[in-house]
């Protein structure tokens, strides 16, 4: 419980005011958190938040199972997918084949479909 109340009394992280200069130097402009040798050409502050904490990734070996078991229904299923998706789009190249030059929308749009339903 004393823990949940530190965390509470911490809040979320802040902002940091800091100041950033815009510095000329033989006619080059630079903009630095650090005043600059000389003049600077204008100053100004800015709220700066903390760096987000990096995400946590889980490398593939420590998922507990192998890698080849885990790739091995996906690869099953896209070869599946794979010849459904090549024989539709062979019917639909032999159908428009056979309509010639002078096939209409309701034709093309109707293999178009199938071959949508097969391939995705």
């Amino acid at each position: 419980m004393g823990i949940l109340f530190l965390l509470a009394a911490a809040g979320p992280p802040r902002a940091v005011p800091m100041q950033v200069f815009k510095c000329l130097d033989d006619g080059q402009v630079s903009y630095q958190s650090l005043p600059c040798a000389g003049p600077p050409a204008k100053a100004w502050t800015v709220l700066r938040l903390p760096p987000a904490a990096p995400s946590v990734v889980v490398p593939p070996a420590a998922r507990g199972e192998p890698r080849s078991r885990r790739l091995a229904p996906a690869r099953r299923n896209a070869r599946a997918v794979e010849s459904a998706c090549a024989k539709a789009r062979r019917q639909r190249e032999a159908a428009f084949r056979k309509a010639g030059l002078k096939r209409g929308f309701a034709l093309s749009s109707e293999w178009d479909n199938k071959v949508h339903e097969a391939c995705w």
